[in-house]
């Protein structure tokens, strides 16, 4: 297996999206393995084939890299022993078009050879409900698992650079105080043959030929309405597309349903408001209350209203 190895200036973010781009990335593996918690196959094809730009520098983007030199800090405290080195590589299989960016290395006395280090930053309210097997539990000390799409992009990163070990080193930050917790990622030569197994299937089956995976109505939203945002006025043969006969009669059905809905709450919201009259609130014994206030509308391109709004609360507004 040829590796190629090529060092990147971490200021320079649009040379290193390019490196990405002809690869499947070790952060793009759990989507083509269907353990994706952040896009969609067809966001990934449109992506790699320059139909969509990459992801948008958002805050939670800038979050973790700029929280990945506060992890490798956590990191020396806690584990001085350790030599430890951040990295500044992209590193490709050209054969397997597998390629990725390992936030560092390591070497530690107890452990065999050279490890990869992945650095997370992770909100306490996150941790705790996608990673201790109890939420209720301590966040320092309770039992956990690292998220199944971390651990096939840090194995990725293992197999690409052939460690010995890896592991995830996580800061989960709270309000006031940030905990470190350190996840070992074994090597798994059954895990491995399945990411080399789907990322060649998602060049065979799609890449390659250029056909777009199927749409995933649960993500994919605006992505159509991005590569679709005009009509051109023809007409496309559905008869024989089973599926999207029942997804028409599930709309109509769904319409309706909401249309009565809408209906009902009217005619609840009216059967309230008529018992307030006057009167901004109203006390239940449950300890909720109901209000019904006036609101002012500013004049922007409509003229200004004022309008009461009928809100259910648990406690009275003061």
């Amino acid at each position: 297996m040829t590796i190629e190895r090529i060092q990147i200036d971490p200021r320079d973010r649009e040379g290193w999206l390019a490196l990405r781009r002809r690869d499947v990335t070790a952060s793009d593996v759990p989507i083509v393995c269907g353990e994706g918690g952040y896009g969609s196959l067809a966001e990934l094809y449109a992506e790699k084939k320059g139909l969509r730009p990459a992801l948008v520098d958002s805050g939670v983007l800038k979050r973790g890299r700029w929280g990945e030199a506060a992890v490798f800090e956590a990191l020396a405290e806690e584990r001085p022993e350790w030599q430890i080195q951040r990295a500044k590589v992209y590193v490709r299989d050209p054969t397997l078009r597998l390629g990725c960016t390992p936030d560092g290395f390591a070497i530690a006395p107890d452990r065999d050879g050279i490890g990869v280090v992945q650095g997370k930053v992770v909100s306490r309210y996150i941790f705790r409900h996608r990673w201790l097997f109890d939420p209720d539990d301590d966040v320092k000390t309770g039992g956990a698992n690292a998220p199944i799409a971390y651990v096939l992009q840090t194995l990725t990163e293992e197999m690409l650079n052939d460690t010995a070990w890896g592991v995830l080193a996580v800061l989960i930050n709270a309000e006031y105080d940030w905990t470190f917790r350190l996840f070992d990622v074994d090597r798994d030569a059954e895990v491995e043959q399945r990411i080399r197994d789907n990322v060649a299937k998602f060049f065979r089956d799609h890449l390659d030929v250029g056909i777009m995976p199927e749409f995933d109505p649960q993500r994919d939203e605006e992505l159509i309405r991005l590569l679709y945002p005009k009509d051109d006025g023809s007409e496309i043969d559905l008869t024989t597309d089973n599926r999207a006969q029942v997804a028409v009669e599930e709309l109509i059905e769904t319409q309706a349903a909401v249309k009565r809905l809408k209906k009902s709450e009217d005619i609840l919201k009216t059967e309230l408001v008529g018992k307030l009259g006057e009167h901004t609130y109203g006390r239940f014994g449950n300890g909720q209350y109901i209000s019904w206030k006036l609101q002012q509308r500013k004049a922007f391109s409509v003229a200004p209203s004022a309008f009461r709004v009928l809100r259910i609360q648990k406690r009275r507004a003061t």
